[in-house]
């Protein structure tokens, strides 16, 4: 059902056109800037998208401009894991790394102490509006957010294409604090 589930939407997202993306990505982004958890934050650790997920270039090179320490993750395929590593260098220090996903280059990219990462924005193909996200069938990000800080804030960006009342979900989901789309910011009831 996941797997079904996700082609689904990854092809619905891949039929949007490059102004769609352009535009409701720079939506979203104004509306995470506004935000008090990032305005707060020191340490923010975010994707570098790919494959018509909304765009965090021009995210990133503003929260850099503002003075936060912005981490992207490396991806370690063999131990299915997440190193988040700073941003120092937007231009020159990025590369292609595991599934063709860019990626901070590691000789130009200190590590970054997954306890100081105030806020994680985190990618999927899809989110309910509960806060549970549909990723990409890896894990990785499962078992990155079981060992944030527990007042770390976590965000789902998405296009309202890819948000559902309910998505496919294991028990050791992660349940997110925020969810944005171009037309909404979606707080999930905890409780559930």
């Amino acid at each position: 059902m996941k797997k079904k589930f996700r082609k689904k939407v990854i092809s619905l997202r891949k039929t949007q056109q490059p102004n769609f993306i352009k535009k409701n990505s720079d939506i979203i982004k104004d509306k995470l800037l506004e935000m008090d958890c990032i305005k707060n934050a020191s340490t923010i650790m975010l994707y570098l998208d790919f494959n018509n997920e909304v765009i965090t270039d021009n995210l990133i090179k503003e929260l850099i401009s503002l003075d936060k320490i912005v981490a992207s993750p490396i991806t370690i395929i063999k131990e299915k894991k997440l190193i988040p590593c700073q941003i120092k260098d937007f231009e020159n220090g990025i590369q292609y790394g595991a599934y063709n996903i860019r990626e901070p280059k590691p000789n130009c990219s200190p590590e970054i102490n997954i306890k100081d990462i105030d806020v994680v924005i985190v990618p999927a193909v899809a989110y309910d509006i509960n806060g549970f996200r549909l990723g990409y069938g890896g894990g990785f990000y499962d078992r990155f957010l079981e060992n944030i800080r527990e007042d770390a804030v976590t965000i789902g960006i998405a296009f309202d294409l890819q948000i559902f009342n309910k998505v496919p979900k294991e028990p050791h989901d992660a349940q997110l604090d925020y969810i944005i789309t171009e037309s909404r910011i979606i707080i999930p009831n905890k409780s559930i």
